[in-house]
Protein backbone atom coordinates (compact mmCIF):
# COMPACT_ATOMS: atom_id res chain seq x y z
CA UNK A 1 0.00 0.00 0.00
CA UNK A 2 1.05 3.07 -1.16
CA UNK A 3 2.33 5.96 1.80
CA UNK A 4 0.57 9.36 1.81
CA UNK A 5 3.18 11.23 0.70
CA UNK A 6 3.28 8.52 -2.33
CA UNK A 7 -0.04 9.58 -3.16
CA UNK A 8 0.97 13.46 -2.71
CA UNK A 9 3.59 12.68 -5.06
CA UNK A 10 1.76 11.46 -7.69
CA UNK A 11 -0.88 13.69 -7.39
CA UNK A 12 1.26 16.60 -7.99
CA UNK A 13 2.55 14.76 -10.89
CA UNK A 14 -1.11 13.92 -12.39
CA UNK A 15 -1.94 17.87 -11.69
CA UNK A 16 1.22 19.32 -13.35
CA UNK A 17 -0.28 16.99 -16.60
CA UNK A 18 -3.62 18.32 -15.99
CA UNK A 19 -3.75 22.21 -16.08
CA UNK A 20 -7.44 22.37 -16.12
CA UNK A 21 -7.81 20.41 -12.54
CA UNK A 22 -7.77 21.09 -9.25
CA UNK A 23 -7.13 18.23 -6.47
CA UNK A 24 -8.21 18.87 -3.23
CA UNK A 25 -7.34 16.12 -0.81
CA UNK A 26 -8.75 16.18 2.83
CA UNK A 27 -7.98 13.60 5.42
CA UNK A 28 -6.78 13.87 9.49
CA UNK A 29 -3.52 15.20 10.86
CA UNK A 30 -1.85 12.51 13.76
CA UNK A 31 -3.24 14.97 16.05
CA UNK A 32 -6.80 14.33 15.06
CA UNK A 33 -7.77 18.18 13.33
CA UNK A 34 -8.76 17.65 10.04
CA UNK A 35 -7.03 18.86 6.98
CA UNK A 36 -7.17 19.95 3.36
CA UNK A 37 -5.02 20.20 0.58
CA UNK A 38 -5.22 21.90 -2.63
CA UNK A 39 -2.81 20.62 -5.52
CA UNK A 40 -2.86 23.03 -8.68
CA UNK A 41 -0.07 22.42 -11.79
CA UNK A 42 2.34 19.84 -9.68
CA UNK A 43 2.28 22.26 -6.77
CA UNK A 44 0.32 21.58 -3.06
CA UNK A 45 -0.75 23.96 -0.60
CA UNK A 46 -2.06 23.39 2.89
CA UNK A 47 -5.49 25.63 3.38
CA UNK A 48 -5.96 24.22 6.89
CA UNK A 49 -2.88 23.97 8.88
CA UNK A 50 0.50 25.38 8.41
CA UNK A 51 3.58 24.08 7.41
CA UNK A 52 7.06 23.94 6.93
CA UNK A 53 8.45 26.71 4.93
CA UNK A 54 11.02 24.61 2.82
CA UNK A 55 9.04 23.69 0.10
CA UNK A 56 10.47 20.05 -0.24
CA UNK A 57 9.42 18.98 3.22
CA UNK A 58 6.30 16.75 3.23
CA UNK A 59 3.06 18.11 4.17
CA UNK A 60 2.00 15.69 5.37
CA UNK A 61 3.84 13.51 8.33
CA UNK A 62 3.75 10.03 9.83
CA UNK A 63 0.90 9.27 11.36
CA UNK A 64 -1.32 12.02 9.27
CA UNK A 65 -4.37 9.81 7.31
CA UNK A 66 -5.31 10.88 4.10
CA UNK A 67 -8.84 10.09 3.42
CA UNK A 68 -10.39 11.38 0.48
CA UNK A 69 -9.18 12.70 -3.07
CA UNK A 70 -11.38 14.93 -5.56
CA UNK A 71 -10.85 16.28 -8.72
CA UNK A 72 -12.59 20.41 -9.29
CA UNK A 73 -12.28 22.16 -12.31
CA UNK A 74 -10.01 24.81 -12.33
CA UNK A 75 -9.41 27.54 -11.60
CA UNK A 76 -11.45 27.34 -8.60
CA UNK A 77 -13.94 30.36 -8.51
CA UNK A 78 -14.92 31.68 -4.36
CA UNK A 79 -18.61 30.32 -3.88
CA UNK A 80 -18.44 28.36 -7.16
CA UNK A 81 -16.97 24.95 -7.26
CA UNK A 82 -17.14 22.28 -10.19
CA UNK A 83 -16.51 19.05 -9.36
CA UNK A 84 -15.72 16.64 -12.20
CA UNK A 85 -14.71 13.55 -9.84
CA UNK A 86 -16.43 13.73 -6.45
CA UNK A 87 -14.10 13.00 -3.62
CA UNK A 88 -13.30 9.19 -2.79
CA UNK A 89 -10.90 7.64 -0.89
CA UNK A 90 -6.97 7.01 -2.55
CA UNK A 91 -7.60 3.20 -3.18
CA UNK A 92 -10.69 4.11 -5.06
CA UNK A 93 -9.78 7.53 -6.70
CA UNK A 94 -6.28 5.88 -8.58
CA UNK A 95 -8.33 2.41 -9.97
CA UNK A 96 -11.03 5.19 -10.94
CA UNK A 97 -8.30 7.10 -12.95
CA UNK A 98 -6.78 4.06 -14.33
CA UNK A 99 -10.01 3.17 -16.23
CA UNK A 100 -9.99 6.40 -17.93
CA UNK A 101 -6.67 5.85 -19.76
CA UNK A 102 -4.62 7.58 -21.23
CA UNK A 103 -6.01 10.09 -18.89
CA UNK A 104 -8.90 11.86 -19.98
CA UNK A 105 -10.70 14.25 -18.33
CA UNK A 106 -13.94 12.98 -16.05
CA UNK A 107 -17.27 14.06 -17.96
Amino acid sequence: MASDSDHLQRLEDLGARHHNWVLRCRGRLASGDPFDLILFRGFSSSTSHSTATDADAPLLRAGDQLETIEILKAPLQPGVEQVLEPAMAPETFWPTLAARQPWTDPP
